[in-house]
């Protein structure tokens, strides 16, 4: 299954951890899900694993 949904952040509700409960709520579904890997072509996604190592194991190729 392949899904990239475009989400962008009101700039009213940016540094309120609004993108990090996006980017958790995405990654735990893939998760409880247990078959998908992601490939994060996000830059703010990419950057949000990186400082959330718990989630590497989802990112495809890693």
């Amino acid at each position: 299954m392949w899904s990239r949904p475009d989400v962008e952040v009101n700039p009213a509700f940016e540094g309120r951890g609004v993108g990090g409960a996006i980017a958790r709520f995405g990654l735990d579904d893939v998760r409880d899900n247990g078959v998908n890997k992601v490939m994060a072509l996000c830059p703010f996604i990419k950057a949000w694993i990186q400082k959330h190592p718990d989630y590497e194991p989802l990112v495809y190729g890693a």
